[in-house]
């Protein structure tokens, strides 16, 4: 059953007559909240003027609101530029893996050709397979969790006018190689371990390091030391300085954890403590070597004395002790007549201040500002060491992170200690960590 409410009927002339008395007629109006509702929309009242309230404006703010986004839309289809098509520093590209070559149970070579043909890398002298940049290096990125690291390419294999990749897999057609050790921790490791020719990656750079050129200035002597993949900057820095200059001498120091990584099979004749021995030995042409250790064979034949290439070997127990790292850094220029700068305040030649430097300089790096000596540019012989976090750290101390960069912080490790025995080694030779 309904229940309603009863109101008594009231004469209406009696109560037109009570709203006349009422001086305000307050009592005849419908009674209104004192606090209006959120959403009310109110008009003005008007007893003379015969035009309608006004109406809400909702559906002229939509309409507005509409033709921003299309505007929007618009501007952005049309007036942004596309992605470069070739490998850039901006934008990921896309690469396809033509071969892969394993060396060893962790460690294997790449080759890549770019899926748009490129014909003029920028990262190549015009008309030529010479690297513009001593050192460079490219981001591989991981689609599956989006990070991304880098890596060095492999210099080219051959000399101007050699090419000894053909089609496609031209290095003047853009292909590049990568040397790579996949770690058993890592998204990344774990992610290019799976791949396999006619996969795609997705590469940017390239990413310039540091000027060795304007480092060397007038100086003609490079020691690189190199633990395990770290040998490739070491190898794109003695293809530019050797082709560059015919008075500069080149020292590559590789440690490799495993003999896999330099030959697969023990060659027919051992000579010259080639296999087998408890120290450095220089790396020579044999049987079965692998591509890492032919193409540094290749190169020792095409630079001759002017190019020492040692490799010790971990799982033999051979390293490399303070004592060879300093017959290497004293018999390397014994011949010179000192042109170096002590650099002080220049931010390429003064060891304190390269402490804030980042291995990534791009072009537009630090400028000289050493005065010159004796008629030629200023510059310092390098010591240079690359590989892993905790090779670099033993034999020249940890990087540093400062304002949201990696740095390369005090010369430490078995660098200092060799300084402070010798301090001729501190003058002379600039320390860079790769």
């Amino acid at each position: 059953m309904n229940t309603r409410t009863l109101l008594p009927k009231v004469n209406v002339n009696m109560a037109a007559m009570f709203c006349a008395r009422s001086w305000t007629g307050r009592l005849c109006r419908p009674r209104a909240s004192r606090f209006p509702t959120k959403h009310a929309t109110f008009y003005r009242p008007s007893s003379t003027s015969s035009h309608p309230p006004t109406q809400p404006r909702s559906s002229h703010t939509r309409r507005r609101i509409l033709f921003l986004l299309l505007g929007t839309t618009t501007f952005l289809l049309f007036a942004t530029p596309a992605k470069p098509p070739t490998l850039n520093e901006t934008t990921f590209v896309p690469y396809t893996i033509t071969s892969r070559a394993s060396l060893s149970p962790a460690s294997f070579i790449l080759t890549l050709v770019p899926q748009t043909p490129n014909p003029e890398p920028m990262y190549l002298l015009p008309g030529t397979n010479r690297w513009r940049h001593p050192l460079w290096s490219v981001e591989f990125k991981q689609p599956e969790v989006q990070i991304s690291r880098h890596y060095t390419p492999l210099p080219p294999q051959s000399k101007d006018g050699d090419d000894m990749l053909d089609g496609a897999e031209s290095e003047r057609n853009g292909a590049l190689r990568f040397y790579i050790r996949a770690h058993s921790d890592g998204e990344m490791s774990h992610y290019l371990r799976r791949l396999r020719p006619h996969d795609t990656v997705q590469l940017r750079g390239p990413h310039i390091g540091f000027d060795l050129v304007k480092r060397l200035g007038a100086c003609k002597n490079i020691v690189f030391l190199a633990g395990g993949t770290g040998l490739v900057p070491g190898m794109q820095a003695a293809r530019v300085a050797l082709d560059g200059y015919e008075d500069t001498n080149v020292s590559l120091l590789w440690a490799v954890r495993s003999r896999k990584d330099i030959q697969s099979t023990p060659p027919s004749e051992v000579s010259n403590g080639w296999w087998g021995s408890s120290g450095p030995t220089e790396i020579q042409a044999a049987e079965g070597l692998s591509p890492i250790a032919r193409q540094l064979a290749d190169m020792k034949a095409q630079y001759g004395k002017r190019l020492s290439v040692q490799v010790v070997v971990d799982e033999e127990g051979s390293s490399f002790q303070p004592v060879h790292l300093q017959k290497a850094l004293l018999d390397i220029g014994k011949d010179d007549k000192l042109v170096s700068n002590p650099g002080s305040g220049c931010a390429l030649h003064d060891q304190k201040l390269s402490e804030q430097a980042s291995e990534f300089e791009g072009d537009a790096g630090p400028n000289c500002a050493c005065s010159p000596v004796e008629g030629t540019l200023p510059g310092k012989n390098l010591f240079i060491i690359s590989g892993p976090g905790g090779f670099v750290k033993h034999y020249a101390g940890d990087k540093v992170w400062q304002g949201g960069r990696q740095t390369q912080g005090p010369v430490g490790g078995v660098a200092a200690q060799l300084q402070k025995k010798n301090p001729q080694l501190a003058k002379e030779w600039l320390v860079l960590k790769l």
